[in-house]
């Protein structure tokens, strides 16, 4: 039989103890520990499957254990996730540069815990997959670094960006250049629609990224963590080297005018789209007054036509009254009416070139449409 997963609360208060295990408890095998050295000691004995770890505890504190968890080569990879009432976005950085893999805020809430767990298990399970290619991946990795300059990668980063015409593809190229560095990223960018790049929307990358969209501060840095915004863009640099002072100051550089330069072409696409939309809203108008005005000349045609064939048909009902009055010798007759009757038949040929217009507006009220389906095209690829 397949063992169980086996998850490990920590938290100095027996009731968030007991609401976790309520939650997880037949799913998972729940064990218990009500202090950080506890904890240390239960992990030291016997390795979990993942620790949903309280942050503010007496003695060691949640901050405190993680850290010393991922120093340790056996537990470096271990899943954490904390699980406190503190939700400042400082705490939030302060929790992941102690190297937590997500973040809950108290109360937890079943649905949120359960997803957040699956998730932490499911990317322990592709880590451990992926260790056999971790060199090898690594050494590619460097080779490409040494392969183009820092700043001739920026040079090209430049170029491309103007040609870029989604804003989720500008998110990526500012985290592949990164990547180019030797750094990871996630992004988030706004042109009227919200996307993140790098991190799933609702993660804690996620809602770091929407949060510091409003922050007072520009820049927030918290240990190899740097959080830098602009207007467009909000980026989230998970490892910083700050064991390389020089080479981090040149890199933070680089930071300010890729930042800049993104930002730019985001608020070039933002503006493309409000134009769009302006003008989708302006033809949509003059779609409508078209309509309108087809059917309007649409029934007067009709009108028309159904008042000429009655005026017609009046008039040679008189007519042929009138010719017996008027004693006219039967050739006078026939002439008249011969008259009379091909009168009445250009009439009603005539009277059939309304359809045609009919069709003809119709045409052009086809064409409106295909414009219109443009513009929409338009404005979703931008």
């Amino acid at each position: 039989m397949k063992q169980a997963t086996r998850i490990l609360v920590v938290d100095d208060t027996a009731v968030s103890r007991l609401m976790l295990r309520g939650i997880l408890e037949g799913e998972y095998e729940v064990s218990e520990a009500e202090s950080g050295e506890e904890c240390l000691a239960i992990i030291n004995e016997s390795m979990p499957d993942l620790v949903l770890l309280d942050v503010d505890m007496p003695g060691i504190s949640g901050f405190e254990v993680c850290v010393t968890l991922r120093k340790e080569a056996v537990t470096a990879h271990l899943p954490i996730i904390f699980v406190s009432g503190l939700d400042t976005v400082e705490e939030r950085l302060t929790g992941f540069e102690a190297g937590a893999d997500d973040y809950i805020t108290k109360p937890a809430e079943p649905e949120e815990l359960h997803e957040k767990v699956n998730t932490c298990l499911s990317q322990q399970l592709a880590v451990s997959h992926a260790k056999e290619s971790a060199s090898e991946a690594m050494s590619i990795a460097m080779e490409a670094m040494t392969v183009s300059s820092e700043l001739g990668q920026v040079v090209q980063f430049i170029k491309d960006v103007q040609s870029i015409e989604r804003a989720e593809d500008v998110g990526l190229a500012m985290n592949n250049i990164l990547l180019n560095f030797g750094m990871h990223a996630v992004s988030r960018v706004d042109t009227g629609a919200i996307v993140f790049v790098g991190c799933k929307k609702g993660s804690m990358e996620a809602e770091l990224l929407t949060r510091f969209a409003t922050h007072n501060e520009r820049i927030l840095s918290i240990g190899i963590r740097t959080i830098i915004r602009d207007p467009h863009i909000v980026l989230l640099i998970k490892d910083m080297p700050l064991d390389d002072e020089k080479r981090c100051g040149r890199l933070r550089d680089h930071l300010a005018v890729l930042m800049d330069i993104a930002n730019v072409q985001l608020a070039n696409l933002a503006a493309r789209a409000k134009m769009l939309g302006q003008r989708q809203e302006i033809f949509t108008q003059v779609i409508s007054m078209t309509e309108k005005q087809i059917q309007q000349t649409s029934e007067r045609l009709i009108a028309h036509d159904e008042l000429s064939q009655g005026v017609m048909r009046g008039m040679l009902t008189e007519l042929e009254g009138m010719l017996f009055g008027l004693g006219l010798e039967e050739d006078q007759e026939k002439q008249l009416m011969a008259l009379a009757d091909e009168t009445s038949t250009k009439l009603e040929a005539s009277q059939g070139q309304g359809e045609l217009v009919n069709q003809e507006l119709g045409a052009i009220l086809e064409c409106l449409y295909k414009f219109f389906n443009t513009l929409n095209e338009s404005r979703e690829q931008s």
